[in-house]
């Protein structure tokens, strides 16, 4: 087996230590890897070793004077592990040999010993979860020992299985399937819901998909189910996923000796096309020594959407340097991406197209754009598709909303028994009366006016689609009906830490972290604006092992107090009001002049034919804290953890005048500008706090307990805090239970790992419901379970493996404007003598937005969709020799609606990649085939209230080529 060399400390003194000289140790008792950190501490010895040698075996407490070579010796008592000099300053571990007598000698400590077999630069075990984390609780404990979900993705697999971005992360990982935003996923969910984003245990600002992320310059992603330790403040309800960027110090536990890196091109379908390259080595100023890394990343790409490309630059520097400032140690780097990219949905989405790839297609009757310079401006928009009655949010010219009909006893009537009311809306039987050229057959003035009516009484003209230009169609699933024209961002991040950790009894971290975002989004349907977020933050962390008079008992304890201040500026023109006015189908699938929207960026002058801006706004808001942790050790296989933590938080808002309110005002006066500013300010408050049991059973089998309560910061996707939410309380409060076991099996080459789990919002109810859906935190409630296997049965075969069944429910089960077609609304076919479709009830609404409000507290709407509840993953490698191998993955997803109304049922799916590699020396090449077997699948979009008629059509079969050479 390939072999990791593990650095566990570096030296503290440059002078050898022998086998003969007699020091005082105080090494409690615990895992193997953390006794041996402790010993090297006290020796200053270097240790090197295996990483899985060492894997989830315990040591007894040592203390008092002693040679290193006894203590060594008493570490070892129990292992099936042997040491020896390296050299002066190092000792190197191994699995103890059948006995031979050039064994049984101990090597003198000027012997230099050659370690040509260890040089390796992978190891096929680092797949397992064998290296200690400090992020899902704070503490340095390994997967096995900590009470909670947990999956860590090496290094070594996201190169193995090409994930380069977060969206690949479901082919290894439970739990984090995601919902697309427009296709762009900067972020993940976990468990359902939408999930935070750590550097190295610094939380970032929301990446809601302005940009992808990028994990190539990943050593280590940690993905956490559940919400933050006490220790690290407020945070999501369903999980966050820890970054762990490369350094100097990444992987190694040690610094680079020497310079190394490596250049890669990775080229393929879609005319994907991309460079990177990374190189670091030794740093030395002057008596101070440490390491560096530089990672550069260079995309021009297009991608399975049809007009919609992919460009990044990514620049990522570490450093690490010993005794920065007296005894601590300074890690710092800067990231720094600028991405360019756009979103896009297939529209039109109904049974019809997922089952039979049939589109309805069709252009829109009214020309709204008049003057004919190829776009629509706010003013002919009201103009050409005017309204009856005030404009309000659901009264424009190309959004409505319908009531939902009820009975006799003023009950909701189940979908299926909506009247259907003979007759076509009055705007289009007026429209074709003046034009009957766009009706050559008569029958749809033959049906009269009538159909279902929205709110407002009216359906404007520009919600029909022209009868002479209806059908139905094949899908091309590589265009996009609802895309956006640009979306541009510039993300910067930086982070400066101070370390003490000599002393492993006592340490002391100190992490200053900034994060921001300069965005650009505009959207010609219409929508999007500039967006600005910074993040500041400094946590500083206290760390103390004590030792009680009783060996029986072992503590740790843990405080950290942090401040962070986020502001979020930016400016806004609201609207999406053309998501199906574009015909897929039509020439080439690109926006025309009655589907393209002026947007502000081009033109902000109303009068001269452009749009206003509707928002523009400031958030600020800051949050401070304290938490602690208490690890208590009893014995040496029970294992309590408690935690607290308090967070403050002041927040304010503020909504410049000088913009137009487009809900106000009438169809021959639109909008209504603000004058003045709307603005809220408010502080709140609220306690965390966790309490976790586990203990070890024979067989090294580990069955744990974690109840939580978390706070939340009450945010929107943007970073906004709204007013509303503001004066209702921006600080919310969820619960996780999870139950689960884990094992480490066959000498820790199988790791399993089964939990159960619920998790719920507490705050969420009633009274508050409206004003907190705005917030990017769902109130909901999931139950659920998962199971993970991760398996190296051989030096030269990995094999792993997820299941998981899960249900979401909204808590309280509130109601919702839901995007709907005009089927679901009850408009009918129109039909020839011969009983075939000349125009489909779809082509009524599909010139605007058509919107059914939810009513709430229907049981048979409780349950969050777009998720599948049964989700398998599968993964495996296998070399067949030193240089050729083979990679294999796939996924199963149950099938599962579109949208909260059910309205679209998407089949299951089950989705196989493929890979072989070939290995030289310093070469290495690879092919992957995605989708192996060119599954047609679909993907809901974020939001039960737009997934039932807005997907992504997912890639087919792709292929990627990936050539890399080491330095």
């Amino acid at each position: 087996m390939r072999t990791l060399l593990l650095i566990v400390a570096l030296a503290l003194s440059t002078s050898a230590l022998h086998a003969a000289e007699r020091l005082h140790f105080s090494i409690p008792a615990s895992g193997l890897a953390d006794a041996l950190d402790r010993f090297s501490e006290e020796t200053g010895l270097q240790i090197v070793y295996s990483s899985e040698l060492v894997f989830s075996q315990q040591t007894p407490a040592i203390t008092g004077t002693f040679r290193p070579a006894d203590v060594l010796d008493l570490l070892l008592k129990d292992s099936q592990l042997v040491w020896r000099y390296a050299n002066d300053d190092t000792v190197l571990l191994s699995q103890r040999p059948p006995p031979t007598p050039a064994q049984t000698v101990t090597a003198p400590a000027n012997r230099i010993v050659e370690l040509e077999d260890m040089l390796v630069f992978a190891d096929p075990t680092r797949v397992l979860p064998g290296e200690p984390s400090r992020v899902a609780f704070g503490l340095n404990k390994s997967l096995l020992e900590t009470p909670r979900s947990l999956s860590v993705i090496s290094e070594e697999t996201i190169a193995l299985f090409n994930l380069s971005a977060v969206e690949d992360l479901l082919r290894v990982v439970p739990g984090v399937y995601t919902t697309t935003r427009f296709g762009i996923q900067g972020a993940v969910d976990v468990r359902n819901v939408s999930a935070d984003t750590y550097v190295r245990g610094m939380k970032r600002l929301n990446l809601q998909g302005h940009g992808r992320s990028v994990l190539g310059a990943t050593d280590t992603i940690e993905i956490v189910r559940g919400p933050p330790s006490p220790l690290y403040g407020m945070g999501k309800i369903g999980g966050y996923t820890n970054v762990i960027p490369k350094s100097g110090r990444a992987s190694m536990g040690g610094y680079l000796t020497e310079l190394q890196g490596f250049t890669q091109i990775v080229a393929g379908a879609y005319n994907r096309s991309e460079l990177s390259f990374g190189v670091g080595g030794p740093l030395d100023a002057g008596s101070k020594h440490g390491g560096y890394y530089l990672y550069g990343l260079l995309e021009d790409s297009d991608t399975y959407t049809r007009n919609v490309g992919v460009g990044q630059t990514v620049l990522q520097s570490a450093i690490n340097l010993d005794d920065f400032a007296g005894a601590f140690r300074l890690e710092a780097g800067i990231d720094y991406q600028h991405s360019t990219t756009a979103g896009a949905l297939l529209n039109r989405f109904n049974q019809t197209l997922a089952d039979d790839n049939r589109y309805v297609s069709g252009t829109p009757l009214a020309n709204l754009d008049s003057n004919g310079n190829g776009a629509i401006g706010f003013l002919e928009m009201h103009r050409e598709s005017p309204v009856v009655g005030k404009l309000t949010a659901n009264n424009q010219p190309l959004i409505q909303r319908w009531e939902w009909p009820l009975d006799a006893q003023g009950k909701p009537l189940p979908l299926d028994q909506f009247p259907r009311p003979q007759g076509i809306p009055q705007s289009l039987y007026d429209y074709l009366q003046l034009h009957p050229e766009a009706d050559p057959s008569g029958l749809l003035r033959a049906q009269g006016p009538g159909g279902p009516l929205p709110a407002s009484g009216s359906v404007p003209v520009g919600f029909a689609l022209d009868p002479r230009t209806v059908g139905y169609t094949p899908l091309d699933p590589r265009r996009a009906g609802a895309f956006e024209r640009e979306v541009r961002a510039d993300f910067l991040l930086a982070y400066f830490d101070l370390i003490y950790d000599r002393d492993p009894d006592f340490t002391v971290k100190n992490q200053l972290f900034f994060d921001s975002m300069d965005q650009y989004k505009l959207s010609e349907q219409p929508g999007g604006g500039k967006q600005d977020v910074q993040v500041f933050e400094n946590k500083l962390t206290l760390t103390k092992r004590l030792t009680p008079a009783q060996r029986w008992l072992q503590l740790e304890a843990l405080v950290s107090l942090n401040a962070r201040n986020t502001i979020a500026t930016g400016y806004r023109y609201v609207g999406d009001q053309g998501s199906h006015r574009t015909d897929v189908s039509f020439g080439a699938g690109e926006m025309t002049p009655n589907t393209t929207f002026v947007h502000p960026f081009d033109n902000p002058v109303i009068t001269a034919d452009g749009a206003p801006w509707n928002s523009d706004y400031r958030s600020e808001y800051w949050e401070t804290g304290v938490g602690g942790l208490l690890d208590i050790a009893l014995g040496s296989n029970t294992n309590v953890l408690v935690g607290g933590r308090f967070d403050y938080s002041r927040a304010k808002n503020v909504d410049y005048g000088g913009t137009l309110d487009p809900f106000a005002g009438t169809a021959s006066a639109p909008g209504v500008w603000r004058t003045v500013d709307d603005s809220a300010r408010g502080h709140d408050d609220d306690t965390s706090w966790s309490l976790s049991l586990s203990h070890r059973l024979p067989h090294n089998l580990r069955p744990y307990f974690t109840i939580a309560e978390s706070s939340l910061t009450l945010e929107s996707n943007n970073n906004r805090m709204p007013n509303a939410v503001i004066q209702q309380g921006h600080v919310g409060k969820a619960r996780m239970q999870e139950a689960g076991m884990k094992a480490s099996l066959f000498a820790d080459r199988l790791f399993l790992s089964i939990a159960h789990y619920r998790q719920h919002r507490l705050d969420a109810n009633e009274d508050n419901y409206a004003a907190l859906q705005s917030a990017n935190v769902s109130a909901t409630n999931t139950r659920g379970w998962e199971a993970e296997l991760k398996w190296v049965p051989m030096e030269n075969l990995f094999l792993s493996m997820y299941a998981l069944h899960q249900r979401t429910r909204f808590v309280p089960n509130g109601g919702e404007n839901i995007l709907v077609d005009a089927r679901t609304l009850g408009f009918a076919d129109i039909k020839d003598a011969q009983g075939n479709v000349v125009f489909p009830a779809e082509a009524f609404l599909y010139g605007g937005r058509s919107f059914l409000m939810l009513p709430a507290g229907l049981a048979a709407y409780d349950t969050k969709q777009g998720n599948p509840a049964t989700q398998v993953g599968f993964s495996g490698q296998f070399k067949l020799n030193h240089s050729l191998g083979f990679t294999v993955s796939g996924n199963y997803f149950s099938s599962v609606y579109s949208g909260r109304l059910q309205q679209v049922h998407l089949p299951a799916s089950e989705v196989f990649n493929a890979g072989v590699f070939f290995d030289l020396g310093k070469w290495h090449c690879k092919l992957d085939f995605n989708n192996l077997f060119d599954e047609r699948y679909f993907r809901p979009r974020t939001g039960d209230n737009l997934g039932e008629t807005l997907v992504s059509a997912m890639p087919g079969r792709q292929w990627l080529a990936t050539f890399r050479i080491d330095l």
